[in-house]
């Protein structure tokens, strides 16, 4: 490991040092000598018009564009709007130049064919920048995920994940509104490319702040494709059908129709591969595991602070998968105010078969206790969902924007459960069990928010209302045997029915008023008013042998618990943005009343506090330039604890394990500070990032339990302070392109720290978990013919314990990929080949350390690739296995479950776009 960290080092060093810049500098002026900000400038190959790079002027009107040395002909370009159009040709540029001072002239265009020749292919204004889709050259049949490789600052990575100038993608959209989703996966590998009018790029905005005219405040960018006046009129469709061994079969079909302002998207999907959603990946369509599918393959890991996750292979949902969706998307505008930007109905229908085994060491001051599980079992789930957003325009100055959801899920199960816990080979007890549950929830959330603006910029009035209305209804069968053999107590037999009904009433309102204190600097006065309602109750009843029915009130294990919590908070908040530095911070005192209300075994507990509890934000972020900058982000907060933490009376509805909850519980402080540096070079193709994170809890609820002779345990909480996390992470990219290859590295490093305190059998123990992630990256691409994608990530952790009978528990994963696609005879024909080694130290005997995984796809696309017949082989090698092991404050655990294994599958897909009303052909 020592020699991966020191070549990840000795690269990075490589290639800063190689990183050197030529810049042409200059000022802009206007005919009246004062200085011209925001002009565009841009750098553009003679042959073909191929961006080089670009940027914009300042405030003062001075430029500093970099680049690469140029050893052919080059044209710079300055533009302004109402300006005439500055150019100067280099045969080669081997050395900075300065430019002096540069003046446009005021023009007034009277000659549309000037017009076109003049036209820019790229344009900056304040944070937008957008690009001409003409000017970028790519494949008459190629989907607009194409324009995106081929413009200057965007990268894609191996897993899918756009960046832009170094800031994550995270909404794309057409025409200003999602295509199905925001993460524009479907748009981007449909969507043909000629009918794209262009493209631009702007920091992503929450709602709240679009309608309010405000700065961002996030780092993340939105794309938004924007389609040719005289193209937007087509269908899009595409049809994919497949069967293969063991019955395996999966459907797709998208048809999508649109219509200027009006659009109109049906998708339909079914398959038992694992998979769920709607892919349209090139090369394994929707196959479970297969590149870019919606479950995700390889090692993973995930540290919370109070526990660390070692995934080897698996995925979202452990078992074997039968999946089901519907959806309708609609979208249209009614006359000039009235802007329904979605309405989405969804419906999915899924069923999962599982089967695991699990061995656990609890980790106790004088032992350790061994606890050894197999369990089986089937979940059906059938969920509905409606969402609706749309925009209201009162005036040019005042909007309303509404955004209901309606969620509907029913699910029914049942598992075959049997464990044994030992202490030193002294079996302690035995469990069987067979679980049914039947379960039905629903929610609602409304929200509606106003927003009104002044003529005076900077100022505006807003109120916002939203709720969450949910019910679930859960009938829980439980017939279960545990023989305990080494306590007085007597066996527990049950054989019971509960049900359960939770509710939750959440309503807030939100108003606020917002005034510039100048150009760049405004200042909030907020109201906030939040009530919520916790109802919750369980009623058990025994089986009763004469009436053949559950009709024995079991009043120990039957309950009703309320939490009702109120609570107003004046806010004050600051916004400054500057071309350098913005800053964001907000204060706010939260005035709450909160009561608990349980009836539990025929008692009465009543619970009333009153708080005045703090809460603030601060984010700053200084720009060193536009691609570079430093992001600072603190909050700090209190929680409430639950009503179940709050009852003092003992829930036994587990009979292993039995819970109390602690009335003198306090609220839980947490401060969390986060630092993030970002660069990106557009010139030399270089990107990195460094980002450390600290959370820190004071009063954190931990549990605090003990175990009986027999292995039972028994859990209630307290209150701890000092428990914290520490996390640094680092990531570098460089990308060379040469003719048609282009090459992309990428190491990167995550190093985690947790410090966690808690109490077992009566005794404070500590724990420090440490985990150390590195990883690379490397894609080689040939354009349309080949792309190497190998990767490599390690998972090393230790954890050193206090007051445990064990003082050190270590593990490691480790997994190397290899993603390789061949397009030959013109893309006609493609060959997609995935394979992962994956291994894991230190697993329990019983379990696979390490296994070989292998994917392949051979697709042929025939009739102008209106069709395309593929040929799928999973895990060719038929060893996929999902083994995980966890490691927490209180106990390790090796599991192993149910995974798809090998099978080949025939499919074939249809494409039929037109556009405009003529058919676009894909060749």
């Amino acid at each position: 490991m020592r020699k991966i960290l020191s070549l990840f080092f000795l690269l990075g060093l490589f290639l800063v040092a190689n990183a050197q810049k030529i810049s042409l500098d200059g000022k802009v002026k206007a005919s009246d000598q004062k200085p011209l900000p925001n002009a565009t400038v841009y750098l553009l190959k003679s042959k073909d018009s191929t961006i080089i790079n670009y940027t914009s002027s300042n405030s003062e009107g001075r430029f500093s564009l970099k680049t690469d040395q140029i050893n052919e002909s080059s044209i710079l370009k300055v533009e302004a709007d109402k300006h005439s159009v500055f150019s100067k040709i280099f045969d080669k540029i081997d050395s900075s130049v300065d430019l002096g001072e540069i003046t446009l002239e005021d023009s007034r265009i009277t000659d549309i064919a000037e017009v076109n020749i003049s036209a820019s292919p790229v344009k900056i204004k304040k944070d937008t920048i957008e690009f001409k889709a003409s000017a970028i050259k790519v494949r008459p049949d190629s989907k607009i995920e194409e324009l995106l490789k081929n413009l200057p600052g965007v990268e894609i990575s191996n897993e899918g994940k756009i960046t832009v100038n170094g800031k994550e993608a995270d909404q794309i959209l057409i025409n200003g509104k999602p295509f199905f989703d925001k993460d524009g996966k479907i748009a981007l590998q449909n969507l043909p490319a000629d009918i794209i009018k262009s493209i631009q790029f702007t920091t992503t905005k929450t709602k709240e702040e679009e309608l309010n005219g405000t700065a961002a405040k996030s780092n993340n960018a939105t794309i938004n494709f924007t389609i040719d006046e005289k193209k937007n009129k087509g269908l899009i469709s595409r049809l994919t059908a497949g069967y293969g061994s063991d019955e395996r079969y999966e459907g797709s079909g998208l048809i999508s129709y649109f219509k200027n302002d009006t659009k109109i998207s049906l998708l339909a999907s079914s398959n038992n591969i694992n998979s769920q959603g709607f892919s349209n990946d090139e090369v394994f369509d929707s196959m479970g595991h297969g590149r870019n599918s919606w479950l995700m393959r390889g090692g993973s890991v995930v540290t919370n602070g109070n526990s660390t996750y070692y995934t080897q292979g698996g995925n979202n949902n452990k078992g074997i998968q039968r999946s089901t969706t519907i959806g309708l998307n609609y979208s249209d505008k009614f006359g000039k105010n009235v802007d329904l930007e979605t309405l989405s109905l969804i419906h999915t229908d899924n069923d999962l078969t599982t089967r695991s085994k699990a061995s656990r060491t609890t980790l106790l001051p004088d032992f350790t206790l061994k606890t050894n599980s197999e369990s089986n079992g089937k979940n059906e789930n059938t969920q509905y969902g409606v969402d609706l957003t749309a925009r209201i325009k009162i005036d040019s100055l005042t909007n309303i924007y509404f955004s209901p959801n309606f969620n509907r899920t029913e699910s029914k199960s049942f598992s075959n459960s049997s464990s044994n816990t030992l202490r030193d080979n002294l079996l302690l007890n035995e469990n069987t069990s067979y679980i049914r549950n039947e379960t039905e929830n629903n929610s609602f959330a409304p929200n509606i928010y106003y927003s009104k603006k002044f003529k005076k910029k900077g100022r505006v009035a807003y109120a916002n209302m939203s709720s969450t209305i949910s019910e679930n209804i859960n009938n829980n069968l439980n017939n279960s045997r545990t023989v305990f053999y080494n306590s007085p107590d007597p066996d527990d037999i049950r054989n019971q029915l509960a049900k359960t009904k939770n509710q939750i009433n959440r309503y807030d309102f939100r108003t606020g008023y917002t005034e510039p204190l100048s150009d760049s600097a405004t200042v909030s006065l907020n109201f906030n008013y939040n009530t919520s309602a916790f109802n919750n109750r369980r009623n058990v009843n025994d089986f009763d042998v004469a009436n053949n029915g559950y009709s024995n009130l079991n009043s120990a294990l039957s309950y009703e618990m309320n939490q009702d919590i109120n609570r107003i908070s004046p806010e004050i908040g600051f916004q400054m943005n500057k071309k350098k530095i913005n800053i964001w911070s907000s204060a706010e005192f939260q005035f709450t009343k909160m009561g608990v209300n349980s009836f539990y075994q025929g008692q009465n507990f009543r619970l009333d506090r009153d708080y005045v509890l703090p809460a603030f934000n601060l984010s700053a972020t200084y720009n060193f330039s536009d691609n570079k900058r430093l992001s600072i982000y603190n909050y700090a907060h209190f929680d409430i604890p639950s009503a179940e933490r709050l009852t003092p009376y003992e829930d036994r509805i587990n009979p292993l394990i039995s819970y109390i909850g602690n009335s003198n519980l306090k609220n839980t402080w947490t401060n969390s500070l986060f630092i993030n540096l970002n660069n990106f070079n557009m010139v030399k193709n270089i990107n990195y990032y460094l980002n450390v994170g600290f959370t820190y809890r004071n009063n954190d609820i931990v549990n605090y339990s003990y175990f009986d002779e027999s292995g039972k345990q028994f859990i209630t909480y307290a209150n701890l302070s000092g428990n914290k996390n520490i996390n640094a992470g680092a990531g570098f990219t460089k990308t060379f392109k040469w003719k048609d290859n282009k090459l992309s590295i990428n190491p990167r490093m995550n190093i985690n720290y947790s410090y966690n305190q808690g109490f077992i059998n009566t005794q404070q123990f500590v724990s420090n978990v440490y985990s150390l992630n590195p990883g690379m990256n490397v894609t080689y691409e040939i354009k349309d013919k080949i792309t190497i994608k190998p990767s490599y990530s390690l998972s090393y952790n230790f954890s050193n314990y206090e007051n445990y009978s064990i003082d050190l528990v270590k593990t490691s994963n480790q997994i190397l990929k290899m993603e390789l696609t061949n397009y030959v005879f013109k893309s006609k024909l493609v060959i997609g080949n995935d394979f992962e080694y994956n291994t894991t130290s230190n697993i329990a005997p019983g379990f696979k350390r390490d296994f070989y995984f292998w994917n392949t796809s051979v697709g042929y696309s025939f009739f102008n690739k209106q069709l395309t017949a593929k040929v799928k082989v999973y895990d060719i090698l038929n060893q996929n296995q999902s083994v995980r092991r966890t490691i927490t404050n209180a106990y390790f655990e090796d599991r192993e479950d149910l995974i798809l294994k090998r099978y080949v599958m025939f499919s074939l897909t249809m494409k039929l776009n037109k556009f405009a009303g003529k058919k676009v052909k894909e060749s």
